[in-house]
């Protein structure tokens, strides 16, 4: 089903609640989006740095290796040759085996393709696209953009991930709509001007909410590659599980 199809196959005030998050964000007759709304700042609470190759905690995109981080913390990590723990969070629709390896690659093109042991995927119960992996790997570059991940252990090292609400928390927020409209917004600024430091800052606050988390990447990216004029409709992709009734 197309993303507007699913968009039309959902009660009337599930959708107002799901139009509002694309305000601001998509462009109507090539009006730009709407500036930036005004919100209260959230507390953000930081983790740790661990030793050694720093770990891959982080929503793929999808796209290309630039605005991908999950990607680019997977090359440092194949070129390092360390041990690597990953929490990474994947949108693909792979169906995931009982057994043996699956290779995870986002719909969108030019993006990073994964190969794992299907043990170390968990798949999410609200949204089935999203895909995590989790565990500590050795990670073998195969080409520009593939990788294979051998499985060390799967223990999640919860220290080390963002911490804040999740989907469900985000999606329903009564502020819930400006503040994602905001981060898109936001992130696209960052992603223009190459602030490493306030895309991290972003992660830390977003992505203990896998799945807008990677609505507000696309955004970004879209807005990003438009000079701020087109914006798909990732962010109701990504809350339509949560808003639906």
């Amino acid at each position: 089903m197309t993303r507007t199809a699913r968009a039309a196959a959902i009660g009337g005030s599930a959708a107002s609640a799901l139009a509002l998050l694309l305000s601001g964000c998509a462009t109507v007759d090539s009006e730009r989006p709407a500036e930036v709304p005004s919100v209260e700042p959230e507390t953000i609470t930081p983790v740790p740095t661990p030793e050694g190759t720093a770990a891959v905690v982080d929503v793929s995109p999808g796209g290309e290796e630039s605005s991908d981080f999950v990607w680019q913390g997977l090359a440092r990590a194949a070129d390092a040759g360390e041990e690597t723990y990953v929490h990474a969070w994947v949108r693909s629709y792979a169906e995931l085996p009982n057994e043996g390896e699956i290779t995870l690659t986002p719909e969108f093109p030019d993006s990073v393709s994964i190969t794992v042991d299907a043990e170390a995927v968990t798949v999410s119960e609200a949204d089935p696209a999203m895909r995590l992996i989790e565990g500590t790997f050795t990670v073998e570059q195969l080409g520009t953009s593939a990788f294979a991940l051998t499985t060390e252990d799967t223990e999640p090292q919860e220290d080390l991930h963002p911490q804040g609400p999740d989907d469900a928390q985000r999606c329903t927020a009564e502020d819930g709509n400006e503040r994602i409209q905001a981060a898109s917004q936001n992130l696209a600024e960052a992603l223009q001007s190459g602030d490493d430091a306030a895309r991290e800052e972003m992660r830390l606050q977003w992505a203990a909410a896998p799945a807008v988390w990677w609505g507000i990447q696309r955004t970004a990216i879209d807005l990003a590659g438009s000079e701020q004029e087109f914006a798909g409709d990732f962010l109701l992709e990504a809350c339509e599980p949560y808003l639906q009734g």
